[in-house]
């Protein structure tokens, strides 16, 4: 009986860490570490084009918009899509991270530092436009 009831309580421990963990949601910022007094140059590149972003208070925008979107860690590769947005973040004129944001579903990101890559699932209730942010005009 005591047996029983400890892993009960073991499977128990594993279930709530597991939806815990799973559904816990995150700030961009807090998931790539970008000093966004480094920052010095943003690269966007979509289908209509490529868009450049040299200017230290359009950075400061797009840097600040980007932080505050919250994400949740996803399982999903090869998310579908129909528009995808490629940002270079440059840091003291070195690649510092990728991201793919997938129309405004899933942001894919990359750390060129340490090589690592994962895929995230933006909050379904964001008030992020990311066709405004990113445009390429």
């Amino acid at each position: 009986m005591k047996k029983r009831t400890i892993i009960i309580a073991a499977l128990l421990f594993i279930v709530v860490f597991y939806f815990t963990y799973t559904g816990k949601a995150y700030q961009l910022k807090d998931v790539i570490k970008v000093d966004e007094a480094n920052v010095t140059r943003i690269e966007i590149d979509t289908d209509e084009g490529k868009r450049v972003v040299d200017d230290k208070k359009e950075i400061k925008q797009i840097v600040h918009s980007l932080a505050k979107v919250e994400v949740k860690k996803s399982k999903e590769l090869d998310p579908k899509f129909d528009q995808a947005y490629w940002v270079k973040i440059v840091e003291n004129r070195k690649d510092a991270y990728g991201l793919t944001i997938y129309d405004n579903d899933y942001i894919k990101a990359f750390s060129f530092e340490d090589k690592k890559q994962a895929t995230y699932t933006i909050v379904k209730d964001q008030k992020v436009d990311v066709n405004k942010l990113f445009s390429t005009k």
